[in-house]
């Protein structure tokens, strides 16, 4: 029986877990926020030149997520940007996803498209602020693993989505909720397990039936139905997250949460 590849190499670090059932409320410095729009009911709330967690947020107006922050730059106070978490854009090890302000001109950028936005007046935003809800990212999954066969057929492993705002105390609650899909590019579908086995030696996540398993661990993945094993070629997850998220099907129609759901 073979065993799958070291985490290290093709799945996603482990980290802190929250439950996404529902979105945390959140209490940012709405005070010092500027409101962004793109004139089609879609929002940006952003403290300029800062880049922590709770200083990018998007919305409706309403309600605003949070939008995970990977980095950004500035030079003086005349230009910033943010680059912002999207798997969508995020293509050969670089988040293609951001918001930019120069010379006092905003715009998001999302892979190729970028969208130009315009402030919403002090008289309009200071109301829309203080009224609005604040949550945490609605983004409910993540990936973990990647394998197909000769025939491209994928297995592909995700889980609950890590938010890095949670107490050790929420990530202990929660654990890792573990999925498995199986099936050609655009048309997978998910399985019923029955068993996860999860500890140093590696994974396994047994199907309803009971004889249907991948084993992902240390050498390489394999599926082993009726008694028999055959090797599955490992698929780094890193470099082909922008192909799982738009590209397998598992997430059609899911919305992150980030600018990008719309711009």
């Amino acid at each position: 029986m073979g065993l799958g590849l070291g985490f290290g190499l093709w799945a996603s670090a482990a980290l802190p877990l929250a439950k996404a059932d529902k979105p945390r409320a959140l209490s940012p410095a709405r005070d010092k926020m500027v409101v962004l729009t793109d004139g089609k009911s879609h929002y940006i709330a952003v403290v300029p030149f800062e880049r922590d967690e709770s200083s990018l947020f998007y919305g409706d107006g309403k309600r605003f997520f949070a939008v995970p922050i990977q980095g950004g730059g500035s030079q003086g106070r005349e230009r910033f940007n943010v680059i912002f978490s999207d798997p969508r854009y995020y293509i050969q090890f670089t988040q293609k996803s951001d918001l930019s302000m120069q010379d006092g001109k905003y715009a998001v950028t999302c892979g190729k498209t970028e969208t130009a936005l315009t402030v919403v007046s002090e008289a309009q935003a200071k109301p829309m602020l203080a009224a609005a809800s604040f949550e945490a990212t609605p983004r409910k999954w993540q990936a973990y693993a990647l394998a197909r066969n000769s025939a491209g057929v994928y297995y592909y492993v995700d889980h609950n989505y890590i938010d890095r705002r949670a107490s050790d105390a929420d990530a202990k609650l929660s654990g890792r909720n573990f999925r498995l899909f199986i099936g050609p590019k655009g048309n997978l579908k998910l399985q019923k397990m029955t068993n996860i086995v999860s500890d140093s030696e590696g994974d396994v996540f047994s199907t309803k039936t009971g004889s249907m398993r991948l084993v992902i661990g240390k050498k390489e993945p394999t599926w082993i139905e009726k008694g028999k094993s055959k090797a599955l070629l490992p698929v780094p997850v890193d470099e082909n997250l922008s192909m799982i998220y738009t590209e397998l099907g598992v997430y059609a129609g899911e919305r992150l949460g980030t600018p990008c759901d719309d711009l």
